[in-house]
């Protein structure tokens, strides 16, 4: 998984979408954690340790892309109120 900064030139529609597709890989990297523990539970061999941690990795990709998803729809609020690079009244 990499993530791409966003040049400081591209405006706030590109950092809200930027914010939202770092949201979507955080959530498709939990379903892989959750399926990848499911797989794993009670398996011969498998360390004690293994599936709460995938598990926990989970939690951490789910509260992660939630912040960004919120974040995203802050700037979104934002940039709505922004014209000329001046707020507005709303």
């Amino acid at each position: 998984m990499t993530v791409d900064a966003v040049p400081q030139g591209d405006g706030p529609a590109a950092q809200e979408a930027a914010l939202r597709a770092d949201a979507e890989v955080l959530t498709g990297a939990e379903r892989r954690l959750l399926a990848q523990a499911a797989a794993l539970e009670g398996r011969p061999g498998v360390p004690d340790w293994c599936v709460p941690t995938l598990r926990r990795q989970a939690e951490c990709c789910r509260a992660a892309a939630r912040d960004l998803s919120r974040a995203a729809a802050v700037l979104g609020r934002h940039a709505a109120r922004v014209v000329d690079g001046r707020p507005t009244a709303v």
